[in-house]
């Protein structure tokens, strides 16, 4: 019978071996000093958090967790499903209270694209969360740190992780910090809504009144028709315009509107 070697580890002395390097796996990669850090970034959101696990959590790629498989350390997937919701929520309010008069499909419009991943990047990037993720090796090896997609997500598990921390209160008060100036400019100068959209706006606003399209007349052959259109405004023409149908002549008066009136432009509407 084979005697076993005094000095070979027994099992169990073996899988204590294999915790402590995972300990010192998460010892070396998390960097040194993180509350430190972490009171940089809560100095940048706004909000300091009673919980700084839920932070960290926010920060946690999953490809870092797999890597560690330390069970203290979660990823930020669960989160994220959460903050989707609740960024979701807050901007539809915000729109609908700051922007009364819009359709349906103008606050849609709008929320689409502010809640989108490049937007939401955008923040992140501004915020500079970049250098705080944690990512796997081979996902920081290959710029982890300024994908969009990566940044977009960490933004909605903040969003998520400062509700949880303290309530609905902070996150909301975090949510309009970062979008509510940001999406009257873009309505007001960067073209979110479509020439009639943001006409319709400004009209209400400084005429008190709702434009109206009128058919002028149809000239041209039936392959090759131009529809001309009179824009209305408090039973008096305000502005003239032309498409090769009536939706494109009414954009076209509404963009003529817009430039007498001396406001940025909107977009033609796909």
């Amino acid at each position: 019978m084979q005697t076993k070697p005094k000095n070979t580890p027994s099992w169990w002395v073996k899988i204590l071996h294999s915790l402590h390097i995972r300990r010192g796996l998460k010892r070396e990669t998390i960097p040194q000093g993180a509350e430190a850090d972490y009171t940089l970034l809560q100095k940048r959101l706004g909000y300091q958090f009673q919980n700084l696990r839920l932070l960290r959590q926010a920060l946690t790629h999953r490809s870092f967790a797999n890597e560690l498989g330390d069970p203290e350390f979660e990823d930020n997937e669960k989160l994220e499903f959460l903050g989707d919701s609740i960024i979701g929520f807050v901007i539809s309010d915000l729109l609908y209270r700051t922007f009364p008069r819009f359709h349906e499909g103008d606050l849609s419009r709008v929320k689409s694209h502010v809640v989108s991943e490049p937007f939401l990047a955008r923040l992140s990037r501004e915020l500079d969360i970049g250098p705080f993720l944690l990512l796997g090796k081979g996902e920081a090896a290959s710029g982890g740190q300024n994908k969009s997609s990566l940044l977009s997500n960490c933004y909605e598990a903040l969003v998520a992780a400062i509700y949880l921390d303290g309530g609905i209160e902070p996150a909301w008060d975090f949510l309009i910090r970062c979008f509510k100036d940001r999406i009257v400019s873009l309505i007001r100068n960067r073209h979110i809504l479509d020439h009639k959209s943001l006409l319709q706006e400004h009209s209400q606003e400084v005429f008190n009144c709702i434009p109206y399209y009128r058919l002028r007349r149809i000239i041209g052959p039936d392959h090759d028709r131009t529809f001309e259109v009179d824009l209305i405004i408090k039973g008096e023409v305000f502005s003239f315009g032309a498409g090769k149908n009536k939706k494109e002549a009414e954009q076209t008066a509404a963009k003529a509107a817009l430039s007498k009136l001396n406001i940025n432009e909107g977009k033609s509407k796909e």
